[in-house]
């Protein structure tokens, strides 16, 4: 795969180990990051460091983008030193952050008439994914480009969907996909909280439950530092404010679709309320499995171990 150059702009918890996974590849890959020293180890492991967004767009191929907010992104398309002033006719443009649906179509339209294709292509599978080059990458946008891109897609992925020629569909299976992590940690956090106050042992609870119908990955993965008290010292799903965000961008969704009410609308409520009172108390937003301590509360009981 020697032969494509990759440009990457964010290089946090999901952007940094995919461009490690594409050097490995052999690829050439020009980064960026607002913060200079999240390039450095990778440019010590074979990346091209770039002083602008717009300088990855002059040189690549394909241009991938892991970025936080909808703003951020928006920003690193049309902003001063941006995709937009720099990108030469022809290039790819994927943007792997999850962001709202009608916000692709848009960037996708103004991209277009700078000779620029987008594919939107959100990915699941948080750090541990990213790492191990297993992510779900959900992709709406040209077959033609998709194509194009499957090779790249799965240097970073396992199991990789294209969901049509509209811009925006791979975002919409990604809201599907929050959907269901937003409503099993509220649910995860419920049946703690339940078995808690009726006495039971937890760590028996979530054995017998993981062996049955309510066995999940959320369970696994998440109910062990649930129970052993280290959710914020593994930060397994990062600061709320990330699941936030996409439970937001669901409620939105939904409205357009002339949904007013759903569970999801539910869980965008509890997270912000945890979030308001993290941001009143002046602490650090805590770690996305941090509905148990809203769970906690309603219940009135300690699940969490912190002994």
């Amino acid at each position: 795969m020697s032969e494509q150059h990759i440009g990457f702009v964010g290089l946090g918890n999901m952007g940094a180990p995919m461009v490690e996974n594409f050097l490995a590849a052999g690829l050439t890959v020009t980064a960026f990051d607002i913060d200079p020293s999240r390039v450095t180890p990778l440019v010590d492991k074979g990346a091209v460091q770039a002083s602008s967004v717009a300088q990855v767009a002059s040189e690549v191929d394909v241009l991938f983008s892991s970025l936080p907010t909808a703003e951020s992104v928006e920003e690193v398309v049309t902003g001063a030193h941006g995709l937009v002033e720099g990108a030469k006719a022809g290039l790819i443009y994927v943007d792997t952050s999850t962001v709202p649906p009608p916000l692709c179509a848009r960037l996708a339209s103004e991209l277009t008439g700078h000779g620029v294709t987008m594919l939107d292509a959100p990915v699941s599978g948080g750090k541990a994914g990213a790492h191990a080059g297993t992510l779900s990458i959900m992709v709406g946008g040209p077959i033609a480009a998709y194509n194009k891109c499957r090779r790249l897609f799965e240097v970073i992925g396992s199991v990789i969907g294209h969901f049509g020629e509209k811009v925006g569909s791979g975002m919409h299976a990604k809201m599907a996909n929050q959907i269901m992590v937003g409503i099993h940690l509220a649910a995860l956090s419920e049946a703690m909280a339940y078995g808690a106050k009726a006495g039971l042992q937890l760590d028996r609870l979530a054995e017998l439950l993981q062996a049955g119908r309510a066995g999940s990955e959320i369970l696994s993965v998440n109910g062990p530092p649930i129970l052993a008290g280290n959710i914020e010292q593994i930060g397994a799903m990062g600061p709320m404010t990330l699941l936030h965000k996409d439970m937001h961008c669901i409620v939105e969704s939904m409205k357009e679709m002339g949904v007013q009410d759903s569970l999801s609308k539910k869980v965008h409520a509890m997270y912000d309320k945890l979030i308001n009172q993290d941001r009143s108390a002046g602490t650090p937003i805590r770690d996305g499995m941090g509905l148990i301590y809203l769970y906690e509360e309603m219940f009135d009981v300690n699940v969490v171990d912190v002994s």
